[in-house]
């Protein structure tokens, strides 16, 4: 039986090799089981198996395109040729610098604000390159219409098209901190904790309503335009349908509800926990709404 048992000797020797030399295709690769007789075997990764260096803190390092990008780092430079076409990216930690040029198909860090954009073509491919800029304590802040905004600041102005972020156009910022007042545009969510006093037209937001906006502090009764929120724990007592104010909002009288236990109160109020509908009816202060009588439940 020699001939047989030469004939299995080479089948199991190709079938050995087979297993041996197998590799996955793809991004990223997968490195085969090693070979299943003798020593491990050393093979040269291709462009998308190679291993880049972990990131350090403070420096730079590349990764391929279908790598994410960690937290607080940004590409700044892209070669797509690489990694089997899924790009070789340059990235760079951004927690020690305060300004820094990026690739704009990568992450915004918290915290950073877009002020410039311009062609990265030779940097980034197809991608626009953004000026990035750390929010530390300034006190007024330029920046790009698809920017974050920060949060604790609202949008002051509007350039609709400008040299420095295209027709994605320039957004004036200011920090609210210790104010109790501002002026806001309307493309942004009024701030917790604030209410809108006023609105106007053609003030320099572009095609939004400017705000005026006023923070709720230890005040008891407030008149607020009807597209404000109503802040919790109070009800609307009055509404005027069209003000010079609030114009065709229309603006509601509001009052804090504190050691009272009975009222009249607006059709659009939230009925404060622990209260009761008692009656309900019409009246003037609350024009087409009906009125409810609440009180206190014992």
């Amino acid at each position: 039986m020699p001939g047989l048992e030469r004939l299995l000797s080479r089948r199991l020797a190709v079938a050995a090799l087979l297993l041996g030399g197998l590799t996955l295709s793809g991004a990223p690769v997968a490195q085969a089981a090693a070979h299943a007789a003798g020593p491990p075997v050393a093979r040269t990764a291709g462009p998308a198996q190679t291993v880049r260096t972990a990131p350090q803190a403070g420096g730079t390092t590349t990764i391929c395109g279908y790598t994410p990008v960690p937290t607080g780092w940004v590409i700044v430079s892209e070669q797509w040729s690489g990694c089997s076409g899924y790009g070789l990216f340059t990235i760079a930690d951004a927690s020690a610098l305060t300004s820094v040029q990026a690739c704009s198909n990568g992450p915004v860090p918290a915290g950073w604000v877009i002020t410039a954009m311009q062609s990265g073509a030779g940097t980034c491919g197809s991608y626009p390159l953004y000026s990035l800029l750390k929010v530390t304590d300034q006190s007024v802040l330029q920046d790009c219409g698809q920017s974050p905004i920060p949060p604790g600041w609202v949008i002051t102005a509007i350039q609709t098209v400008s040299p420095a972020c295209g027709t994605y156009g320039t957004y004036t910022l200011v920090p609210l901190g210790d104010r109790t007042s501002v002026q806001a545009c309307a493309n942004w969510p009024v701030p917790a904790g604030w209410v809108i006093t006023a609105t106007q037209n053609g003030a320099g937001c572009g095609n939004y309503p400017l705000y005026s906006l006023l923070k709720v502090t230890t005040q008891t009764t407030l008149q607020d335009c009807a597209q404000s929120a109503v802040p919790s724990g109070w009800v609307i007592t009055a509404i005027q349908t069209t003000s010079a104010a609030c114009g065709t909002y229309g603006t509601y009288t509001i009052v804090k509800v504190t050691d009272q236990t009975s009222m009249q109160v607006c059709g659009p109020s939230t009925i404060p926990a622990g209260w009761v509908v008692t009656n309900q009816g019409s009246g003037a202060q609350c024009g087409v709404y009906v009125v409810y009588t609440i009180a206190k439940s014992s």
